[in-house]
């Protein structure tokens, strides 16, 4: 059994080394998202324009752009205070999977996932970018937890935070109806099942009733916060187109985000072993629970995947990433079940141990590489520029225009077509180029040709780069930046 007093000092040690690993890089250039999708809101002058806009798609989180905002009023704008909340967010939903796991599974189970949580690479990464996907996760363990307490206790105080925090959810990210939807869908099987006796200290009607009142009062709460941009949100649903591609290799990178090292044969022996010994054990000890994993896992991404929108990024499961740690955590304390004594205690450390490790190898990279070099890609060129200030600097794609976030002194044009570009080039004698991201080349191959599409007269301008300009530095990013040069 792990005590109160040793549960709090792991507690404590997940937490140094979750903010450890997500201060390590914080300060890194912002990223394509970050510069398109959260700044504009953030640095507008108007607080109506952050929650009255939406952007191209979904760009917008609502609530990060705010909580951003204040924090940049506050401290500052800069990459790390952009990133505060998110960080903030992100260590709290540590501390809140932890209690989660200690309630409804208990204490040593809450411990390995906190830790588990502390060292993902897919939480690193988004509890240290100007987004809304760690406010998502945190408010996914939290609407969660009390639509589970709620159901079982049926005290008034968890509904009124079941409805704070799933709204919380839709304004940190429009995915957390995944999470919704999946507690509906749980709240129904939960009474399906009961008719047949399966389940003990089952839930009683009113306790289902009370659910569906504040699922609907957090609907309207939505639909309210949402109601300055309702029409561009249906406007912008309209753009979404529905393809036909084969997401399996989408469904493999969504698995090793989750359990990094998984596609490996001893990753996966391992995790399928803990998992499915996991899940056998919850549905032991609290068979709602069970219910409501296993929904939460399988309904969200079976209508996406049926579904098949332009846009598939793992980030958008961001949400399911706390409960299927804390299901591997389960079965890590299942398996030491068998054992007695220090043995017990042996096997958790050395399974924790082991998934610490095929961890490793992501979280590395997490560390090592920088999103996207914007920052160092501009000073690079405002350091060669600086003995002669009459030197043409311009930018293409989609990303291209991100440059001027980091160059207020230096002018970079985005030639729209070839001629525009011929135009702004005439008799210019050094000329450099700033490319990232250039959606062709990042192309998955599973993914749309027309999404990662760039305009006509763009690749035009692209090809002739490549052709007649020589490279001159390249940055090594997850989106890699390239500063290409003619000399005439």
């Amino acid at each position: 059994m792990v005590n109160k007093k040793s549960s709090m000092l792991f507690i404590g040690f997940a937490l140094f080394i979750g903010c450890m690993l997500r201060c390590w890089n914080i300060n890194q250039s912002f990223w394509w998202d970050e510069i398109w999708s959260t700044i504009p809101y953030v640095k507008t002058g108007s607080l109506w324009h952050v929650v009255s806009s939406l952007g191209y798609y979904f760009n917008n989180h609502i609530l990060y752009s705010l909580l951003a905002r204040g924090s940049i009023k506050i401290f500052g704008e800069s990459e790390f205070t952009a990133r505060l909340p998110a960080l903030i967010m992100g260590l709290l939903a540590i501390i809140t999977l932890f209690k989660f796991g200690k309630i409804f599974l208990e204490t040593r189970c809450g411990v390995i996932a906190a830790i588990l949580l502390a060292v993902s690479a897919f939480h690193i990464d988004h509890s240290s970018e100007a987004r809304g996907y760690s406010g998502l996760a945190l408010f996914s363990i939290l609407s969660s937890f009390y639509f589970l307490k709620g159901l079982k206790t049926n005290g008034l105080r968890c509904w009124i935070f079941y409805i704070v925090f799933t709204v919380l959810g839709f304004y940190s990210h429009v995915f957390m109806f995944a999470v919704s939807i999946s507690q509906f869908f749980s709240s129904f099987l939960f009474v399906v099942v009961e008719k047949w006796g399966s389940l003990k200290d089952g839930i009683t009607k009113k306790a289902f009733k009370h659910f569906l009142i504040s699922l609907s009062c957090a609907g309207i709460a939505v639909i309210l916060i949402y109601s300055p941009i309702l029409t561009t949100f249906f406007y912008n649903m309209g753009k979404v187109q529905f393809v036909n591609v084969n997401r399996i290799p989408f469904v493999m990178s969504l698995l090793n985000s989750f359990y990094p090292g998984v596609l490996c044969r001893s990753g996966g022996i391992i995790y399928g072993i803990l998992f499915f010994f996991g899940m056998y054990c919850t549905l032991r000890k609290d068979p709602h629970l069970f219910i409501y994993l296993f929904v939460m896992l399988v309904l969200p991404l079976s209508l996406y995947l049926f579904i098949n929108p332009m846009f598939v990024f793992e980030r958008y499961f961001v949400f399911a990433l706390p409960f299927a740690l804390l299901i591997v955590s389960q079965g890590v304390v299942g398996v030491s079940n068998n054992f007695k004594g220090i043995y017990k205690r042996g096997v958790v450390l050395l399974s924790l141990l082991f998934l610490v490790y095929l961890q490793l190898p992501a979280v590395s990279k997490m560390l090592n590489q920088d999103r996207q070099n914007y920052r160092e890609a501009v000073r690079y060129v405002q350091r060669a520029i600086k003995n002669n200030t009459e030197d043409l600097v311009f930018s293409i794609g989609y990303a291209g225009e991100h440059f001027r976030y980091y160059s207020p002194d230096i002018d970079i044009p985005t030639p729209a077509t070839l001629d525009e570009f011929f135009n702004i080039i005439r008799g210019e004698k050094h000329i450099r180029c700033l490319i990232t991201a250039w959606l062709p080349d990042i192309r998955p191959p599973y993914e749309d040709k027309a999404l990662y599409s760039e305009r006509p007269g763009q690749i035009e301008i692209y090809n002739y780069v490549k052709e007649h300009f020589t490279l001159e530095k390249s940055f090594s990013s997850r989106y890699p930046v390239e500063v290409y040069f003619l000399k005439r």
